[in-house]
């Protein structure tokens, strides 16, 4: 309501009083050293204008370690307009001269400055208040912050201005300090007997106006909250009865749906066409990650359980990889491209966290090891010919294109990869199989995905071609027993639960996880391990069922022995069946247990092989 007018050294007390609505106050001209500080350069104190300017002896510096910015003009603490266009004329030369060009000297433009007094520094006003107006003497007009404040956090041991800082919330509100660092460092200061310099200055960060949420957030809401990858294939999909589920940022067809069938009809028809015919599915959003580089092998030796760095070109390799606690955290097929370089898959929403996870150890604990990763998973469409027809479907393609790849077992044998062509398309394939049967994974360049998928899908229809989704896919990887990561895991599992102790080497030293293998829990032979499970009835059990065990625990609650990873109708089979985690589980071959389900049904099941079908690998080594 109002201010009291005061002499800056008086003993305290009003002399005049004015009623006001408003104050504006001005702490005088400051560069705007943001930028340049928080990129890493150093700051002088300018005692005669009271503020901090670039120090041009320590800018910030690039990877080369040389300094790549200049700060010129007001910005570099010059005020007036003339020195502001000598200051200009002279950094402009400077750039051009570092960029190349012959050095010139170029006449500054003539500006007019008004002469301005230098401001005083007045760092507490009155400077002989009384105690009762000291302890009302606001600092951060945002924070509250009173210059008793920072007196007290001297007299506490703060000594640091980072410290001082956080014990009093000095600067830290939406303004970041541009109302009352300047004031507070000079208290500071002064409380420690000491100069500004020697105080020095919080660090600069982004963003330098305050800005809302709603300007952080901006368009990620409704339908583009996140967005949404789509792989090549995808209108196609849409067009042709896509049943659509989120896999990370992705859509996948959950089945291809058609008219007046249901989901569940549309994926039994799926799986036995794939086994008796030929299924196609859209493979492209599984994770590409090129790894390369001289140190690539034992780089991967060291994020893979299993060894990499003995895999000979053209070959692939299933792996294995744990956190550094030893839990599994993905898996997939790696091939090896030539002698410094390998492709390893990944499951598709683990493709960017891999990527990160294998930038954080190169940059944090390897950095001197010569190894470049890229992420390519957009790069190529892949395509998995599935079935016993996959072979000639190809073949046919080649065929009509006058020639390609030789395809043959002979030729391409199973978990290796070759480049060439495949019905006029240039095409890496690749002879892996996650179905258990004859298949082909053919990756092309994501450009010509959609004409590749067409030219197989009108070669396919003498084979009664058909795709198939991401439900299939389980099912028939279901049937052979291979594991899905986000299925069989959850954080907690390692390799040996699941019986994939053969990935595990014993001819590495190290590899992230092995140590904490160790472990007594790790270790302990009561950890539930992987089986097959098989209900009495032939109907399906609940997913995430926990079987019961023998007694109650001190909560009164029932005990558990196991529960349910993985759960489908197998057209295959004609029945239900799971995968699942059983304390002592394959020592219990042929035991039936019990799963009780939300629905209050009791579900009894065997405990079998995980491996349902074609145990021998029989039908994909044809």
């Amino acid at each position: 309501t109002k201010v009291a007018i005061c002499a800056q050294n008086g003993e305290g007390g009003a002399q005049e009083e004015i009623e006001a609505d408003a104050v504006a106050m001005s702490g005088g001209w400051s560069p705007v050293v943001h930028l340049w500080s928080h990129c890493g350069g150093k700051l002088n104190w300018d005692k005669e204008n009271a503020f901090f300017r670039p120090d041009p002896a320590r800018p910030p510096l690039g990877d080369n370690g040389a300094g790549f910015v200049i700060a010129t003009g007001s910005a570099n603490g010059n005020l007036g307009l003339g020195a502001v266009l000598e200051d200009a004329a002279a950094a402009g030369a400077q750039a051009g001269e570092a960029a190349g060009f012959p050095a010139k000297t170029v006449a500054a433009s003539k500006g007019i400055s008004e002469d301005e007094s230098l401001m005083e520094p007045v760092w507490l006003m009155p400077a002989k208040a009384d105690i009762k107006l000291r302890m009302k003497t606001w600092l951060d007009y945002q924070n509250d912050v009173k210059v008793s404040d920072v007196q007290l956090a001297a007299r506490e041991g703060y000594e640091s201005v980072e410290h001082t800082k956080r014990y009093t919330t000095l600067g830290m509100a939406t303004d970041q300090g541009k109302l009352s660092n300047i004031n507070g460092l000079a208290i500071l200061a002064d409380s420690l007997n000491s100069e500004i310099p020697q105080v020095g200055t919080t660090t600069f960060r982004p963003p330098y106006h305050p800005i809302s949420m709603g300007a952080i957030g901006g368009e990620a809401r409704g339908e583009i909250f996140q967005p949404v990858r789509k792989t090549p294939i995808y209108d196609w999909n849409d067009a042709n009865g896509a049943d659509w589920e989120p896999v990370g940022q992705w859509r996948r067809p959950f089945a291809y749906t058609r008219s007046g069938e249901s989901r569940h009809d549309a994926v039994n028809r799926e799986v036995k066409n794939t086994r008796e015919n030929l299924g196609v599915l859209d493979a492209s959003t599984l994770g590409k990650l090129i790894v390369k580089g001289p140190d690539a092998g034992k780089f991967l030796d060291m994020m893979y359980t299993n060894m990499m760095s003995t895999l000979k070109v053209g070959k692939c390799r299933y792996g294995l990889m744990c956190s550094e606690n030893g839990f599994l955290s993905d898996d997939g097929v790696v091939a090896r491209i030539d002698e410094d370089t390998w492709l390893c898959h990944t499951t598709t929403g683990g493709a960017e966290s891999i990527h990160g996870h294998m930038e954080e150890w190169l940059q944090t604990e390897w950095w001197d090891w010569k190894v470049y990763v890229a992420n390519v998973t957009e790069q190529y469409a892949q395509i998995a010919v599935v079935g016993p027809s996959a072979r000639k479907v190809l073949e046919k393609l080649n065929a009509q294109a006058g020639g390609g790849m030789d395809l043959s077992k002979e030729a391409l044998p199973f978990m290796e990869w070759r480049d060439g062509q495949i019905g006029g398309f240039d095409a890496r394939a690749y002879r892996i199989s996650f179905s258990g049967e004859l298949s082909y994974e053919i990756a092309v360049a994501a450009s010509e995905g959609q004409a590749f998928w067409d030219a197989l899908m009108e070669a396919g229809k003498e084979f009664n071609a058909m795709p198939y989704g991401t439900e299939t896919l389980h099912i028939l990887r279901a049937e052979k027993g291979f594991i899905m990561i986000g299925d069989e895991t959850d954080g907690t599992v390692i390799p040996q639960d699941l019986n994939l102790q053969w990935a595990l080497s014993k001819k590495k030293e190290d590899y992230l996880g092995k140590r904490a293998h160790l472990r007594s829990h790790m270790a302990d032979p009561d950890r539930w391990k992987l089986v097959g499970l098989e209900t009495v009835d032939g109907s399906v059990l609940p997913d995430g069922a926990y079987a019961k065990g023998n007694g109650h625990n001190a909560n009164g609650q029932q005990n558990v022995i196991g529960r349910v990873t993985s759960t489908y109708y197998s057209a295959t089979l004609e029945r239900g069946i799971a995968m699942g985690l059983v304390k002592h589980g394959p020592k219990r071959m042929g035991e039936v247990i019990e799963f009780p389900g939300t629905d209050g049904q009791i579900y009894k099941a065997k405990i079998v092989d995980p491996v349902f079908y074609d145990k021998e690998g029989e039908k994909q080594n044809v």
